[in-house]
């Protein structure tokens, strides 16, 4: 931290958040200042559709892993800001797959992705001048990001903060390790300083820093919530000035802001754009407005998300690239968030009894598990094992068969403590079997848990993306390693488990 402190330091900012890889289960540094710069302590979380950063996210009573809208809603439940990382990476791994997931913002500039966006010619020409003008070495692979281009169409009309993420590791590797770098050998390039003059973000406080580590954090990170920030290529033209707002019926707004529409709105952006240079305005995604200028003025009677851009000439190419980069002002509200729709439940109902023999356990060798079993409730109690020779689980298990026309399986659900619990569909087949599932938040309050079938993803090697009901034989809750810690003892109960059929008999 205090290398790349004195880094941000040496390229002028005054704060930086280090989102190390993680899965929050640690309590967060202190906010301290070094070097004169503010440093926020935050975390990338590894999920299975991609990377998502969180910020202001207090610790974690397990760990955050498994699928995006998992580790998304986790993060939101524990106060946390969370950010889609490298999103159309050309690392396939890297990329994000969780769409349909609400998250609270997006990298629409990534420091990793561009060089594997960049075309191998400027790639290897990058590489051979870096020694002698590393910054704008690094920003010569910069073109206009995908991203931005299918921005409206990735979030559609809900509130997501667009960042620029410096992703600087200063370690080139000789071979392509696992995250993180662990290679023996390795250059400190590009280096924090030549990340931290490529790209930079400017948020809007309500007063400038005190000098108090943590309230000046809690108001950086409370201005990037709130959208309250634009992104700056620094690399390409600079020092910039942005402004960007809106009026309507005597009532203005600036970028982040949500403005009630009374009147027409008028949206001005203003921007110290270089000769050549355009300032852009955008509603919903589409370009309404241009200005060869430093100054744009658009009236509309028409309510949307406006954001501004301002655009400079492409280096060594055509075209234009972003230079200053906006956050929207949301003219007429939000969008409402379309509840997911609630799912059928008429019909027959196949009840899974709690004093039915076909209720088991499973766990690797070194596990115990044992059922408990109190007045209308089936309890697992469990202690996975420590170590590392195997991955450690404990499982409640339901032998049956499931109708091919099943919707869902419900059931009432709490804990000894906050944790994951996997819910699984198995079909037998030589080792494991194929199996789908769906990870569920349970602590002590009882709650009712809805389930349904078309939530349920492939887990391992399992080729049909969803369930193939016909072929299952055994229902799963299941407490692994995803989510929880090797070593780790508690328990978990149920009661008025079923399957839902609409229209359906009963299996027998």
């Amino acid at each position: 931290m205090e290398d790349v402190a004195a880094a941000a330091a040496k390229a002028g900012l005054q704060f930086v958040i280090v989102t190390d890889h993680g899965d929050a289960a640690r309590r967060p540094d202190p906010p301290v200042y070094r070097s004169g710069v503010l440093c926020i302590d935050a975390v990338e979380i590894s999920t299975t559709g991609g990377h998502y950063a969180a910020l202001g996210l207090a610790p974690s009573p397990y760990p955050l892993a498994g699928e995006p809208r998992d580790v998304a809603e986790d993060v939101r439940r524990l106060g946390g800001f969370g950010v889609v990382t490298h999103p159309l990476s050309g690392k396939t791994e890297l990329a994000w797959r969780g769409w349909d997931v609400p998250f609270d913002g997006i990298e629409w500039l990534n420091g990793d992705s561009l060089w594997r966006e960049a075309p191998l010619p400027r790639l290897l020409q990058a590489g051979w001048t870096y020694c002698f003008r590393p910054v704008g070495s690094v920003a010569s692979l910069y073109q206009r990001p995908q991203t931005l281009a299918k921005l409206a169409a990735l979030v559609g009309g809900r509130r997501v903060v667009v960042l620029a993420g410096t992703d600087a590791h200063a370690r080139l590797g000789f071979r392509d390790g696992p995250e993180p770098y662990v290679n023996p050998v390795f250059l400190r390039v590009p280096s924090y300083q030549v990340m931290f003059e490529v790209a930079s973000l400017r948020v809007r406080l309500p007063r400038p820093l005190s000098r108090n580590a943590p309230s000046d954090a809690d108001a950086v990170v409370a201005a990037i919530r709130a959208g309250h920030v634009h992104s700056v290529v620094d690399a390409i033209a600079g020092p910039a000035a942005f402004e960007f707002s809106a009026i309507s019926g005597g009532v203005s707004a600036a970028e982040g802001d949500v403005l009630t529409m009374s009147d027409p709105v008028i949206v001005r952006a203003r921007a110290n754009v270089p000769a050549g240079g355009w300032l852009v305005l955008f509603r919903n995604g589409v370009q309404v407005h241009r200005v060869a200028a430093q100054e744009l003025t658009y009236a509309s009677d028409q309510p949307g998300h406006y954001r501004a851009e301002a655009w400079v000439p492409a280096h060594g190419r055509e075209g234009f690239v972003p230079w200053v980069v906006g956050n929207p002002i949301y003219v007429g509200g939000l969008g409402s968030a379309q509840a997911p729709p609630q799912p059928d439940m008429t019909g027959p109902t196949f009840w899974l009894e709690v004093f039915d023999p076909l209720w088991g356990v499973e766990h690797d060798e070194g596990s115990q598990a044992t059922i408990e079993r109190e007045g209308g409730r089936i309890a697992l109690r469990y202690a996975l094992r420590r170590g590392t020779a195997v991955a450690p689980y404990a499982a409640l298990s339901f032998t049956t068969s499931i109708d091919g026309r099943a919707t869902g399986i419900a059931f009432r659900a709490a804990a000894d403590r906050p944790m994951r619990l996997s819910i699984q569909l198995r079909v037998p087949t030589q080792g494991d079997g194929h199996r789908w599932q769906r990870s569920v938040y349970l602590d002590p309050t009882v709650r009712e848990i809805v389930i349904p079938f078309a939530e349920m993803r492939a887990v391992g090697a399992t080729p049909a993306r969803s369930p193939q009901l016909a072929g299952v034989r055994t229902v799963l809750f299941v407490v692994d390693t995803v989510n929880t810690r090797r070593g780790s003892a508690g328990r978990f109960a149920l009661d008025k488990v079923r399957f839902f059929s609409p229209g359906t008999t009963p299996p027998r």
